[in-house]
């Protein structure tokens, strides 16, 4: 679970600016919040709700978080530049370097890892367990120098050879690589865990995403066959009363698959990654920035099957017919898009973070995502886990979301703002007396200084749309 996630120095954002995940003493929606039964565990939200006025920085604080993950899971090219971008507005701030730090919690334990980075190099690293009062170093660089805390529990009866491997690779680790992104690519299996948070429960989306292929998770994926994956998709999108009945998979010979032209099927004939005759070889073919097709080899021949998802409505016979993803609106395929989120974060262990995730949605769509959420039992618990640790974040505009008496906490939402020197500011709606406000009329009005406010325009000036 992401507790806190701190940015300074990068695209709109100049000071150190923090977003935290951690309660306020609230007791609206208790159920809204994962603690455990411990003297060490702080209260967590499960959600939170991001606004701001176009332009203000909301989009800029997910970029951050994207920034940042992609460096720590992909890395950077040898003698390539580091692609951060610092605020542009202050001349001193474009000669600094950018701050980044997360903290999380994975697997019982809480973490907090960071990095200070510009173009050209990683200036320090760190990385430290965290508790209510305390913080254990576990490994700190500065620069090329590194200090190793082996007496941490993270280095669990290690021995003197890993140790000195260890000690050699962070020598080793290029002046603009991490030092946990070179431990994965040398399969140093101490920082795992932490490396895995980054690249398995943090996912990132932005309103041109298209998250997951849908045609592999409803067919190829036999771990998520075995879960009912395919079931649970279609129980939620019939939840959302959008006149489906059901998605499926049709499969269609690649030679009798009529929209590839015959030169892009010789194509991906000659191209195709057949490997290993016994796998499932995919191929995924770009139409356009919205749409793809999947195709995948059979085991044990050169035969190529092309996977279409496809809609089912009734016709007024009750007869099943058969629609194209195409052929729907932007706000269903949206929807389409994220039910595999909404399935993921039922599972648990997970962290979403979604920009402008009303994008092409009737607002009472966007509700209904938070509303089915917050109302998960997390699936396949053990039976002494019984916390719903996911989270879904996400950026808004839409004012009728704002409800915090039916649907969210106070301390779960948060604006975006900025000063007059164009930094983007962040605060939280927990420390404020807002409960008898009507929360979206009071948006609208600027009350909470993240929205826009347009000067008016006197009588004796030309109008701006003026010939």
């Amino acid at each position: 679970m992401l507790i806190r996630f701190t940015v300074e120095n990068f695209l709109s954002f100049n000071e150190r600016t923090e977003f935290t995940m951690i309660a306020s003493p609230d007791n609206n929606h208790r159920d809204h919040v994962v603690q455990e039964d411990n003297k060490e565990s702080i209260g967590l939200l499960r959600t939170s709700l991001i606004y701001g006025a176009t332009n203000a920085g909301k989009s800029n604080l997910i970029k951050a978080m994207k920034f940042a993950q992609d460096f720590i899971v992909d890395g950077v090219d040898k003698n390539k530049n580091i692609k951060v971008s610092p605020f542009k507005r202050d001349q001193d701030s474009l000669k600094k370097p950018s701050r980044f730090e997360f903290e999380f919690k994975h697997h019982q334990k809480q973490y907090a890892y960071g990095f200070i980075i510009d173009s050209t190099q990683v200036y320090e690293e760190w990385l430290f367990e965290i508790g209510i009062n305390q913080e254990k170093s576990i490994y700190e660089r500065n620069g090329n120098d590194y200090q190793f805390n082996f007496k941490h529990s993270l280095f669990r009866d290690i021995k003197d050879k890993e140790k000195t491997r260890i000690e050699f690779e962070s020598e080793s680790t290029r002046q603009n690589l991490l030092f946990l992104t070179n431990c994965k690519e040398r399969r140093i299996e101490y920082f795992e865990n932490i490396y895995n948070w980054f690249s398995n429960v943090l996912t990132i989306l932005f309103p041109e995403s298209k998250p997951f292929a849908l045609p592999l998770l409803l067919k190829d994926n036999e771990k998520l066959l075995n879960q009912g994956f395919l079931k649970k998709f279609n129980k939620l999108l019939k939840s959302l009363d959008l006149g489906i009945e059901k998605v499926d998979i049709n499969e269609i010979d690649l030679e009798k698959y009529e929209r590839i032209p015959l030169e892009v099927k010789e194509m991906i004939q000659e191209e195709f990654p057949y490997h290993d005759e016994t796998a499932n070889a995919i191929f995924i073919l770009a139409r356009n920035k919205d749409s793809s097709l999947m195709i995948r080899s059979i085991p044990g021949s050169k035969a190529l099957k092309v996977m279409k998802l496809v809609i089912i409505k009734h016709d007024k016979n009750k007869k099943e017919v058969l629609f194209e993803i195409e052929e729907e609106s932007d706000g269903t395929q949206r929807i389409i898009d994220l039910i595999p989120m909404l399935i993921k974060l039922s599972q648990g262990d997970v962290v979403f973070v979604v920009d402008e995730i009303e994008r092409s949605l009737h607002v009472l769509l966007a509700r209904k995502i938070f509303e089915l959420f917050l109302d998960f039992e997390i699936e396949n618990q053990n039976q002494n886990d019984k916390l719903h640790n996911s989270q879904l974040i996400a950026t808004t505009h839409q004012a009728i979301l704002l409800d915090i008496k039916e649907l969210f906490r106070k301390d779960e939402i948060w604006f975006i703002g900025q000063d007059k020197h164009g930094q983007s500011i962040a605060y939280s709606l927990a420390n404020t007396d807002v409960e008898n406000l009507d929360l979206a009329k009071g948006y609208i009005n600027g009350r909470f200084g993240a929205i826009h406010s347009f000067p008016e325009i006197k009588n004796d000036e030309e109008p701006i749309l003026a010939k």
